[in-house]
């Protein structure tokens, strides 16, 4: 039960700027959910991308909301506060900051912000604080974890209500560390516009979320605002191997810490080896070792170093820490059975698929076998992109199923063949194609099931029905 001490709407309204209304009443709730409005809320009629938030406002006052923020609109209720604004969703962020006292300030608040890499980097970064006993929360795409509680969400970056309520969580159980990952739909929505973050962690760019933004120039605008917004006593820790490392770094006011492993940089990697036990590296006149597979996760392990610096933590606890650290649920997951190997991976933009596909090629000593789908209703380009790269690999294809959303299926695999010059198998139902895949494998093979990671649904015309990689092929070594 979240407890926040009550406020009169004109004292949160004069907070946020908005000036006085007629009916000065306490503030039950601050919600934009019409159904979880109560008698005396605050209902924020958000225009979003699929509803408009002003088709609920009758709604909202039914059950109970005593004042209505939203655009322009004609007034239909003259017992009811109406307060009329530019941006409801900028607004819904101000308002939230005042009503939760400002309580991003008070916790140390580190985000994660890259096309890929983001779940990694912060669940290292948490379990890496507890093992510390520095008491740690995580926001992201696994879901919201802290002290023996897990919560399923919806998006990699929650509604910014539902963050404030589990930053006022964090508060009241003495949790000092909260990590977050933050994505660019979450930044141009306002999700967690103007929140206090202590440190910004940059991991990488590459093509994502185009069907959203239409522009990579507005893509990386919504991954570099963040850093622009920073505090000058606040820490911006870059990628400095990436190539858009320069510009974040000339927009930020923050202090700058770089990682990598080519170019010239404040923690500067070296690698010692990546193989089918997991990755080593040298930093810092340090070995690490981690059982983490992949190159990419070398960037993944060293992005978390610097936290040491700033938090003044000896290299040497992550030396020990990162010894012992399990690959993060979902992510390069290796499963092997009578010599023969299953990496489940989230790996959906393209350059994440082209980085785990390679890495398979890296520690597989038999066949690779590699069986992934496209999302529906995302970024149609990458599928043709896919198809072409496919074409340059030796690797046995399945192509399928992956949240289709309002899609057809087959059209969506029909996009990835477009460009496939070679014979490939193409099965519908994604479980079919594992049980399939799986009883093709010979000793020494590995299979690559790409695409949705850890996630326990399918999600089909806007129902997310139960479905899991990982139970299908637990389910088919156990009947095998």
């Amino acid at each position: 039960m979240i407890m926040v001490i009550p406020v009169k709407v004109n004292t949160l309204c004069t907070m946020a700027k908005l000036g006085k209304v007629k009916y000065n009443h306490e503030i039950a709730k601050l919600t934009s959910d019409s159904r979880e409005c109560v008698e005396n809320s605050i209902f924020v009629a958000i225009n979003g991308n699929a509803k408009n938030g002003i088709q609920f406002i009758e709604e909202a006052i039914q059950k109970g909301a005593k004042t209505i923020i939203t655009r322009p609109i004609e007034k239909k209720n003259e017992t009811i506060n109406y307060i009329f604004v530019e941006d409801e969703r900028k607004t819904l962020a101000i308002l939230a900051k005042h009503f939760y006292k400002d309580i991003s300030r008070k916790l140390h608040l580190i985000g994660v912000i890259g096309t890929n890499g983001k779940t990694t980097v912060s669940t290292i970064a948490y379990h890496f604080f507890n093992y510390l006993h520095m008491d740690a929360m995580v926001i992201g795409s696994n879901g919201i974890f802290y002290k023996n509680h897990e919560f399923s969400i919806y998006n990699t970056t929650p509604d910014i209500l539902t963050i404030y309520q589990y930053l006022s969580i964090a508060k009241q159980k003495k949790i000092r560390y909260v990590f977050m990952e933050v994505s660019s739909i979450s930044v141009d929505q306002m999700r967690v516009y103007d929140m206090d973050f202590e440190c910004l962690i940059f991991t990488n760019f590459s093509e994502d979320h185009l069907d959203y933004h239409k522009t990579m120039a507005r893509y990386l605008y919504c991954k570099i605002i963040p850093f622009v917004k920073l505090k000058r006593t606040s820490y911006a820790i870059i990628n400095k191997d990436d190539e858009v490392s320069d510009k974040i770094i000339k927009h930020t006011d923050a202090k700058v810490i770089s990682y990598g492993f080519n170019q010239a940089c404040d923690y500067l990697g070296t690698m010692n080896y990546t193989k089918e036990s997991g990755i080593s590296f040298y930093a810092k006149n340090l070995l690490f070792k981690s059982n983490l597979i992949g190159e990419f996760n070398l960037y993944n392990a060293l992005a978390v170093m610097p936290l040491c610096e700033i938090y003044h933590i000896p290299y040497t606890e992550y030396v020990g820490f990162l010894g012992s650290f399990q690959p993060v649920m979902g992510r390069m997951n290796r499963i092997c059975f009578d010599h023969r190997c299953v990496i489940i991976d989230y790996a959906h933009t393209f350059e994440a698929t082209k980085q785990v596909i390679l890495e398979g090629l890296r520690l597989c000593k038999g066949k690779l076998t590699i069986l992934l789908g496209c999302g529906g209703n995302r970024e149609k380009e990458k599928r043709g992109a896919i198809g072409s790269f496919l074409n340059e690999v030796d690797a046995n294809i399945y192509l399928t199923t992956d949240n289709p959303r309002f899609e057809d299926p087959m059209d969506i695999i029909n996009d990835i063949l477009v460009n496939i010059r070679k014979d490939v198998h193409v099965i519908v139902e994604r479980k079919d194609a594992i049980t399939e895949a799986l009883k093709n494998l010979e000793k020494n093979d590995y299979l690559l099931v790409l695409g949705k990671g850890c996630e326990k649904y399918m999600d089909i015309k806007g129902i997310r029905y139960p479905y899991s990689d990982l139970e299908v092929i637990y389910d088919w070594i156990r009947s095998h």
